[in-house]
């Protein structure tokens, strides 16, 4: 009697007793440095930092540091290389053409009502959701998010569902891969039309925020595309012009949000007899901070919204299923650079170039180089190399065709690249297997056999190629690379954790933690979340 008393107390109390989490939610917000993610925030994020484990180091362990390959990390335990991710765009060695990371020549897996195909093909490695499926078969793992990169590396291979929003129809949609079409809860959550009848009938005519608090609204190298200043067009011009407004604004979190809790609610997950996991990437930090930086009045706004969805999110859910019973991950796939005119301003600006550098004018210089060296006077530069704003990639065709030698192709590159005012150091694949330094060792957890570029060079600190204004990521340096990582909730020791932790430590952190077999050979290793300290992770 005794027993079942306390048991019941432990119930009404919302205690955890259970040997698993109800349901396991993980929130990946793209281009989030941590510096950001503060206890002094008045939602889910000040409270995560005050009442979750946070690890106050924690970064990217790879050095091409982009979406597709951030997200591939979190929950494989792979760095991007092993994972078979090494960006968001790759150039095929055999054919030369520039391929998307989660694209697919399967015409079965097309895009619901979209154009392309998408699936998780080159992911090479399983996640965290079929370790979990592996071990509870009546687990449910969901995903959904603003990006299908994001949304499709997180869910892996053999999710429940996977969603995300399509920029050109306003609807959140799915692959053949995962569905032949999309469930009825969710064509009602779109609508006939979006606009109308949908999810974004409410969406306002503008984006209205109020002056940040780092500097004013209106800055030099901040993007107009929708303009500089609160009043930014939301529910205006043609059905395409609001679709992709939308996108570059925190609706799309909202949005985004919304779906979740619908999928959550309709799907009971949390209520069955076995975890199920839930994930969730939100997209607007990133559509938003390469528009404006991540001081800018529009960021803040963005992640205030964060902040009080997130908020109400978890209280749903700890309502529903008891306090104690659901376990979060916060983290971030990867940060942002200032925009070169801040570092000016505050005089700490170390680029050579002060910063911003036109990225045209500096591929334009790179394409004439090649011309005169290898293609003139017949062929265009491009049919022997692919130029990105941070790698080249060279034709393998092309070169055998012309009778040029490779490694001399590459050397010659590579002194090319070499004498760039801006660029610190070029790299040749060559370079990275065999290098022995910290950055050498950041690009090779980047780099793929089949999928990888032949040079990557590193620019100097605080330069940036960019098209227009704005800012954007993906170099070696702690600004792109530092990121939140927050565990919360069931059998979390809440403290602040110094030392080592990595994104790629995530899968197995959580595989570990509640008690399921994780794949051998993962790179990420398990971080402990109920030993009570305050210290090293190391």
């Amino acid at each position: 009697m005794l027993r079942f008393l306390l048991l019941l107390f432990l119930l009404v109390s919302g205690v955890n007793i259970y040997a698993a989490p109800k349901l396991i939610v993980v929130f990946v917000v793209d281009q989030l440095r941590r510096d950001r993610v503060t206890e002094e925030l008045p939602g889910a994020l000040g409270k995560l930092s005050r009442e979750g484990r946070v690890f106050v180091d924690a970064d990217l362990d790879h050095g091409i540091t982009t979406t597709c390959s951030g997200h591939a990390v979190i929950l494989t335990g792979m760095s991007p290389g092993r994972a078979g991710i090494p960006g968001n765009t790759y150039t095929d060695h055999e054919s030369f053409e520039t391929r998307y990371c989660v694209d697919d020549n399967n015409n079965a897996y097309r895009e619901l009502g979209g154009h392309g195909n998408r699936s998780p093909r080159n992911l090479k490695v399983s996640t965290f959701g079929d370790w979990l499926k592996s071990h509870y078969p009546n687990s449910r793992v969901y995903s959904v998010g603003g990006k299908d990169r994001a949304a499709i590396t997180m869910g892996g291979h053999n999710a429940d569902g996977v969603y995300w929003y399509n920029r050109f129809t306003g609807r959140f949609t799915s692959s053949g891969y995962y569905t032949a079409s999309l469930p009825e809860y969710i064509e009602r959550f779109n609508g006939i039309d979006p606009l109308l009848d949908g999810h974004l009938k409410s969406v306002p005519e503008t984006w209205e925020h109020p002056e940040g608090s780092y500097r004013e609204d209106d800055y030099p190298g901040e993007s107009d595309e929708i303009g500089r200043v609160s009043g930014h067009p939301l529910a205006q011009g043609d059905e395409e012009d609001i679709y992709w407004q939308v996108y570059r604004s925190p609706v799309i979190d909202t949005q985004t949000i919304a779906l979740a809790k619908l999928i959550r609610d309709h799907k009971k997950l949390g209520e069955g007899p076995e975890p199920d996991l839930l994930i969730i990437t939100l997209s607007a930090t990133d559509t938003v901070g390469h528009l404006y930086g991540p001081r800018s009045a529009e960021s803040e706004d963005t992640l205030k919204n964060i902040d009080t969805m997130l908020d109400g999110f978890i209280i749903d859910l700890e309502t529903n299923l008891g306090i104690g019973n659901v376990l979060v991950t916060l983290v971030a796939d990867h940060g942002v650079a200032e925009l070169p005119e801040y570092r000016t301003e505050h005089a700490i600006n170390t680029c050579p170039k002060k910063g911003r550098i036109p990225i045209w004018h500096f591929l334009l210089g790179i394409n004439w180089d090649v011309y005169w060296r290898y293609t003139f006077p017949f062929d265009l530069p491009d049919n022997l190399i692919k130029l990105s704003a941070s790698d080249i990639s060279l034709s393998r065709k092309y070169i055998a065709e012309n009778g040029l030698n490779y490694d001399e192709v590459v050397e010659t590159l590579d002194k090319i690249l070499s004498e760039k005012s801006i660029i610190k150091e070029a790299w040749t694949r060559k370079e990275i297997r065999e290098g022995k330094t910290e950055i050498a060792r950041l690009l090779k957890n980047s780099q793929t056999d089949d999928k990888s570029s032949d040079i990557v060079f590193q620019l100097h600190r605080d330069c940036i190629l960019t098209v227009d204004e704005g800012t954007t990521h993906g170099s070696v340096y702690d600004y792109d690379r530092d990121i939140p990582m927050i565990f919360y909730g069931w059998g979390v020791t809440p403290g602040k954790i110094s030392g080592k932790a990595h994104s790629v430590d995530i899968a197995p952190t959580l595989a570990r933690h509640i008690g399921i077999q994780m794949p051998y050979g993962l790179e990420g290793k398990p971080l402990d979340l109920t030993e009570q300290m305050t210290g090293s992770n190391n």
